[in-house]
């Protein structure tokens, strides 16, 4: 499998969910209707975008992880899922919430061909093979070198003197605002370890690299090591190369 297969199988993955989930009544979105592999209740909206989606990957030699089912299939492509990244959001009719697809060659985020997130709500489409697009346009991140910024931060806890600071709720569309120049940096710092999953951001992660973001986790160490797999966590820094080592400065 190359990224143009891999761009077209997660467009396709896109058209299921819409198609599944605008057959769902506002008022049962957000209903609960199980426990999800990653041990928090799963949302009627969650449910149907999933299998909407394993409906397509599962005619491809894919490993896939989601939130919802956990680990499916054997094949050596690991794909990182997120049906519904937002799932408040989608469930609230708030239009920030996506799909997010990672296809790795391993279980590695360094392995990472693909990256592909799509707003459910507005249609707009972020991928990256070694290019970083926005509805086929190329992108870049900000070239902004100080804290007179635009900035997303889970959660501020303290004064870092941004311009500004934003929390929308879905990690994935939200560090594709890093890689499109429209935020200046993404930053979750989060518990010991973290509380993102890689379904959550892997995808988001290879496109802000690919637009010229450097990512790491919150004392500078490289995420390429991290892996396709339920137990992973992350803690993240994400900015253009001026402003990310203020950043880590600033969280010491």
């Amino acid at each position: 499998m190359n990224s143009n297969e891999a761009l077209k199988i997660s467009r396709e993955v896109a058209i299921e969910i819409e198609r599944g989930i605008s057959k769902i009544s506002p008022d049962d979105l957000s209903s609960e209707v199980g426990m999800g592999k990653d041990g928090t209740p799963t949302k009627k909206v969650d449910k149907v975008a999933e299998d909407a989606a394993l409906s397509v990957l599962k005619d491809y030699d894919v490993t896939v992880v989601s939130e919802e089912a956990g680990v499916i299939g054997n094949g050596d492509i690991h794909v990182a899922l997120d049906p519904i990244d937002g799932t408040f959001n989608s469930a609230k009719n708030i239009p920030f919430y996506a799909v997010s697809l990672c296809f790795s060659k391993s279980n590695r985020i360094g392995d990472t061909f693909l990256g592909y997130v799509k707003n459910l709500a507005n249609g707009v489409e972020y991928w990256a093979n070694e290019t970083a697009y926005r509805d086929g346009k190329k992108i870049r991140v900000s070239d902004t070198s100080d804290f007179n910024c635009n900035a997303i931060v889970y959660y501020p806890e303290r004064k870092f003197g941004f311009r500004r600071i934003r929390i929308m709720g879905s990690a994935a569309l939200e560090i594709c605002l890093v890689a499109d120049g429209t935020f200046d940096c993404f930053i979750d710092y989060r518990g010991d370890d973290g509380l993102l999953r890689v379904y959550d951001v892997s995808a988001a992660i290879h496109i802000a690299s690919c637009a010229g973001a450097v990512v790491t986790d919150t004392e500078g160490g490289s995420v390429n090591e991290k892996h396709i797999d339920m137990s992973e966590r992350f803690r993240l820094v994400v900015a253009n190369p001026k402003l990310h080592p203020l950043l880590l400065e600033a969280l010491k």
